[in-house]
């Protein structure tokens, strides 16, 4: 009896525990908005086109004003790159910046199938 009780209570602080740590994560993230750009990139030209991913994520994390996150989603028929800002007049803003313009689309432009898809969310947060 007394080891049951021992259990549910050890399960209890457990869950308690883990409750705690998960609101605390999400309290630290700011990400309140998300620009989606859905890219058409033949299967061919996937990895140069995942090189230029690679090379700018760490330049748009570091220096675009409001940015969280970035992320590149694959699928079979489109690329998507999934890019995170505390604010949504950050995400529009990151649209015309000389690192999206200049070198980003400059260097895609090569492997695009056809115009992507440009797409701004906000978070819900209750």
């Amino acid at each position: 009896m007394r080891s049951k009780l021992s259990i549910g209570i050890l399960s209890a602080f457990a869950a308690l525990t883990l409750l705690t740590l998960t609101s605390m994560k999400m309290e630290e993230n700011k990400t309140n908005a998300y620009l989606e750009i859905t890219l058409d990139i033949k299967s061919e030209n996937r990895a140069s086109a995942g090189g230029v991913y690679v090379k700018y994520k760490s330049p748009f994390l570091t220096t675009v004003k409001g940015a969280t996150s970035k992320e590149l989603l694959l699928r079979g028929e489109d690329v998507q790159v999934l890019h995170g800002f505390e604010s949504e007049e950050e995400a529009k803003a990151y649209l015309s910046s000389e690192l999206f313009e200049n070198d980003v689309v400059r260097e895609l432009k090569p492997y695009l199938a056809s115009n992507p898809e440009i797409r701004i969310y906000s978070v819900f947060k209750n």
